[in-house]
């Protein structure tokens, strides 16, 4: 009886090329199907035709587009409206005259739209804070955070992006020692991938002692997501959050930056409460199962209206219905009647964003580019000069902050209200990110922030057409290949 000879190695080779061309056209499909920017899916595409293997791997890991809706997305939807409901509508209930009187002041005004916009997409209204201080400088933040972290009695919740260790860091571990050694409770979250360049020695004295620490996205099909989240909470009676992450370089710039230039603010009062919301979802979302909604948002009292300034706290995430932030950007952009002020390290926009801002400009309303021009990431950083030419000429004034790194995140909007928060304008944040913006309704914050603004313009250089012309052949191709492939999200 004749025996046939069998090649392993072809065969093995035939069958390592089927499973290849199973997963391409896998692939290819789910990115036919997909919901999102033709942009996007077009750039996929082009990778995974050009690459095969190594672009099906970077899809898995960082491609797929997870807004879609699932079985397992639901039930994290449905958990999470339950939460906020056992939580936050107490809070709701107890201000809610206070509420439906900024709703009413705002009728007719940008804001009212934004507001709304916010309400229906990311699920709060307003809510009133007692105080309100805003910190341009990390010196100033750092010094009264370590002060309220020194007089908590009950709890401290911190969420950070980044924790690195150095003389600011050993001065918080100092401080929440002190205060775990008198019964109080330390909870920290931080961002897993983030923190990798980090050393981790005081956050393992810190749970030795008695804190408990969390790391943020640590699964292999988390690996290209983001908690970019930054809060403090004390005793649920206050909150600090805003760009600055925990580390000394937001004071001074460490080695890398003459200067270090972002914008974070304390809030006091009712509002504190949706920061907790989120403080305890991400929480019970990274495994852990405490409660922290019972007995960590304060109980609720009653507001009249004037009794403190509106605030909407705001939040979106890649588990969200909607970019809820990324949308009201658009709704202020477009109800705005004199002006749109944007402050942003980094601007790689979706169409949505960057056609807002257009429209905006050719309408007539003074609409402002505030970014970098001393960058830490080369990638975004030339990535946004290929957006220059296109806000150029629709009347966008274009400005590079030069006297340090820019780091705030913040829209003013006709001196009327200001954004201020975690969100960039980059479709990272947008689409990717845990991020979590505050609008607050108030003429006189906006208008003290716009003053901010002008001072910051005072360290920059506008962009103009002179500096685009002044580009190589080589530089527009750079800038151009970054932008496209700043779309493989």
């Amino acid at each position: 009886m004749p025996v046939l000879a069998v090649d392993l190695a072809a065969v093995l080779s035939w069958t390592l090329s089927a499973l290849v061309v199973a997963a391409v056209l896998g692939v290819v499909f789910a990115l036919a199907t997909d919901d999102r920017e033709p942009s996007i899916v077009l750039a996929w595409l082009l990778v995974i035709l050009m690459i095969p293997v190594g672009g099906i791997v970077a899809y898995y890991f960082i491609g797929r587009n997870h807004r879609r809706e699932t079985r397992r997305r639901a039930e994290l939807r449905d958990k999470a409206r339950e939460d906020a409901s056992r939580a936050l509508t107490p809070v709701v209930r107890a201000d809610s005259d206070f509420s439906d009187a900024v709703e009413k002041k705002l009728l007719g005004t940008p804001g009212q739209r934004v507001e709304a916009t916010g309400r229906r997409e990311g699920g709060m209204v307003p809510l009133p804070a007692d105080s309100i201080r805003v910190y341009v400088a990390g010196a100033d933040k750092f010094g009264d955070l370590l002060e309220d972290l020194g007089t908590a009695k009950h709890f401290i919740h911190l969420m950070y992006l980044i924790w690195e260790q150095d003389a600011l860091t050993a001065q918080v571990t100092r401080v929440l020692q002190e205060r775990v050694a008198a019964g109080v409770e330390v909870r920290i979250l931080y961002d897993w991938v983030s923190c990798l360049p980090y050393k981790k020695a005081e956050l393992k004295q810190l749970a030795a002692a008695g804190a408990v620490v969390v790391p943020c996205y640590r699964r292999p099909s988390q690996l290209n997501y983001r908690n970019h989240m930054k809060m403090a909470i004390v005793d649920g009676a206050m909150v600090y959050s805003g760009g600055m992450n925990m580390g000394q370089e937001y004071i001074d710039g460490g080695e890398r930056f003459e200067t270090w230039r972002d914008t974070s603010f304390r809030l006091t009062g009712p509002v504190v409460a949706p920061y907790q919301w989120l403080f305890a979802s991400t929480w019970s979302a990274n495994g852990r199962s405490e409660d922290l909604y019972t007995d960590y948002v304060r109980a609720p009292t009653v507001r009249r209206p004037g009794d403190g300034v509106p605030v909407q706290v705001l939040h979106s995430s890649v588990s969200t219905d909607f970019p809820a932030i990324r949308d009201v950007f658009v709704t202020a952009l477009l109800n705005a009647r004199r002006s749109v002020w944007v402050q942003s390290p980094y601007f790689v926009p979706d169409e949505p964003l960057i056609t807002a801002m257009c429209v905006a400009a050719t309408s007539g309303v003074d609409v402002r580019l505030m970014m970098t021009g001393v960058p830490d990431k080369k990638v975004p950083f030339y990535a946004a000069h290929a957006y220059y030419r296109q806000l150029l000429d629709a009347g966008v004034t274009v400005y590079q902050y030069r006297a340090g790194f820019l780091h705030a995140k913040t829209v003013t909007v006709d001196d009327d209200l200001v954004i201020m928060g975690t969100c960039n304008w980059d479709i990272r944040s947008i689409i990717l990110h845990d991020e979590v913006v505050s609008v607050f309704y108030d003429e006189q914050v906006a208008s003290a922030y716009a003053r901010q603004y002008e001072r910051d313009v005072a360290g920059c250089h506008e962009v103009t057409r002179a500096d685009l012309a002044a580009l190589s052949g080589p530089q527009r191709l750079r800038n151009s290949t970054y932008r496209l492939f700043s779309r493989l999200l």
